[in-house]
C-alpha cells in the first residue's frame, strides 16, 4: 500500500520546502535579532542529545538561515523570518516603494 505524500517522514531526499512567499534560497531577515541571511530550510528539529521516546520533548519548527557572505549556520523561530527590506511580519510594502521607505514632502 502507497502512502500519502503528506504522510511522508523527511529524510535526506526531501527537497526543502521554504515558507509560503519564501522559498529556500530567499533573502531574509531575522526579526528577533536583525540579521540578514538567506533562508537554507525550514523542517521540525530535535538536538542530537535528546534520546527520542516517549518521555522527549516534541521536535520544534525552525528555520535555518545562513549569512550572505558565508559563515555559521543559525536557527529562528520561522514566524520571525520576514522579507530583507521589510520591519515586521505581515508588513506590505506599496508597489513600486523600496520597503522601509518614508514618506518625504518637497519643501
Amino acid at each position: 500500500m502507497k502512502r500519502s505524500p503528506e504522510r511522508e517522514k523527511p529524510n535526506a531526499n526531501t527537497p526543502p520546502v521554504g515558507l509560503p512567499g519564501l522559498p529556500v534560497g530567499s533573502l531574509v531577515r531575522d526579526s528577533a535579532t536583525g540579521r540578514e541571511g538567506t533562508l537554507r530550510d525550514v523542517l521540525l528539529y530535535r538536538p542530537a542529545h535528546e534520546p527520542p521516546g516517549p518521555d522527549a520533548r516534541p521536535a520544534r519548527r525552525l528555520a535555518f538561515l545562513r549569512s550572505v557572505c558565508g559563515g555559521r549556520e543559525w536557527t529562528t523561530e520561522p514566524d520571525q523570518v520576514v522579507p530583507a527590506g521589510r520591519e515586521h511580519p505581515g508588513e506590505v510594502t506599496e508597489p513600486g516603494r523600496a520597503a522601509g521607505a518614508v514618506n518625504r514632502q518637497a519643501d
